[in-house]
């Protein structure tokens, strides 16, 4: 693992010391995996089909964190991974991603992470998520997030999402389907800066009686930067 990884984990993931000993991670480093810990209630698989991780969180994981960062430390490097995440009903879980984007070297540096959330009856997600760009000259940082979650009756979603700054393209789509009584809460912020361009597509489909979805999206944009914003919710039933 590199300096530039070291010090994107401090800022997209908040690591600090030996906090990795204990809990479950896995650690991408240009594509690659730089480190990986399963634990008794987070197991982390590597993916039969293609690049990413099937994680499988046990009903036992209550307040137990899972860090999954992906770090990309030079140009001419375009990282694509897929992670599904299955929640078994009960569990009560933290799941800390974030990106970091470095390029210096004139190249571009790009990183696309699509991940699936299949959240059982009754459990409690908490999912952070932090991106940030860095270095200097003409290769651009690119980080396009995907989401998709389905939750299953009386499931409960929380995604805190921020992008800091020097992200120079971002396209980041998140959709969601609820169940009965499943709640969806989404609070985004979004920072640009010089010719910066961010870009923020919602869709959530509120399938279940009394199901409900809060969603707010805060954005600064400075210099000559450009943000565009499109959400559509659909409630199919009684819902909030």
């Amino acid at each position: 693992m590199n300096e530039t990884t070291r010090e994107f984990l401090k800022i997209v993931s908040d690591i600090q010391g030996n906090e990795l000993e204990t809990a479950a991670f896995n650690i991408r480093e240009d594509s690659q995996c730089a480190g990986r810990q399963s634990t008794p209630n987070i197991k982390i698989d590597s993916k039969e089909d293609g690049p990413g991780l099937v994680i499988h969180i046990s009903k036992n994981a209550q307040k137990e964190t899972v860090y999954i960062p992906a770090c990309v430390t030079h140009g001419d490097v375009d990282d694509l991974v897929y992670n599904d995440f299955y929640v078994e009903a009960g569990a009560d879980v933290i799941i800390v991603a974030g990106c970091g984007v470095h390029t210096s070297d004139g190249h571009d540096a790009r990183h696309n992470g699509i991940h699936r959330f299949f959240i059982g009856k009754g459990a409690h997600v908490l999912y952070k998520e932090k991106h940030i760009g860095t270095g200097k000259g003409v290769g651009k940082r690119t980080i396009d997030p995907v989401t998709d979650a389905y939750l299953e009756d009386d499931a409960v979603l929380e995604m805190d999402t921020i992008q800091l700054s020097g992200v120079d393209s971002t396209v980041r789509k998140t959709s969601g389907k609820l169940g009965t009584r499943a709640k969806l809460i989404i609070h985004e912020r979004i920072m640009t800066d010089g010719d910066e361009k961010a870009k923020t597509e919602f869709e959530v489909e509120l399938n279940g009686e009394d199901s409900g979805v809060d969603l707010v999206s805060r954005s600064v944009a400075k210099g000559n930067s450009y943000q565009e914003y499109h959400s559509t919710i659909k409630g199919n039933c009684r819902c909030t």
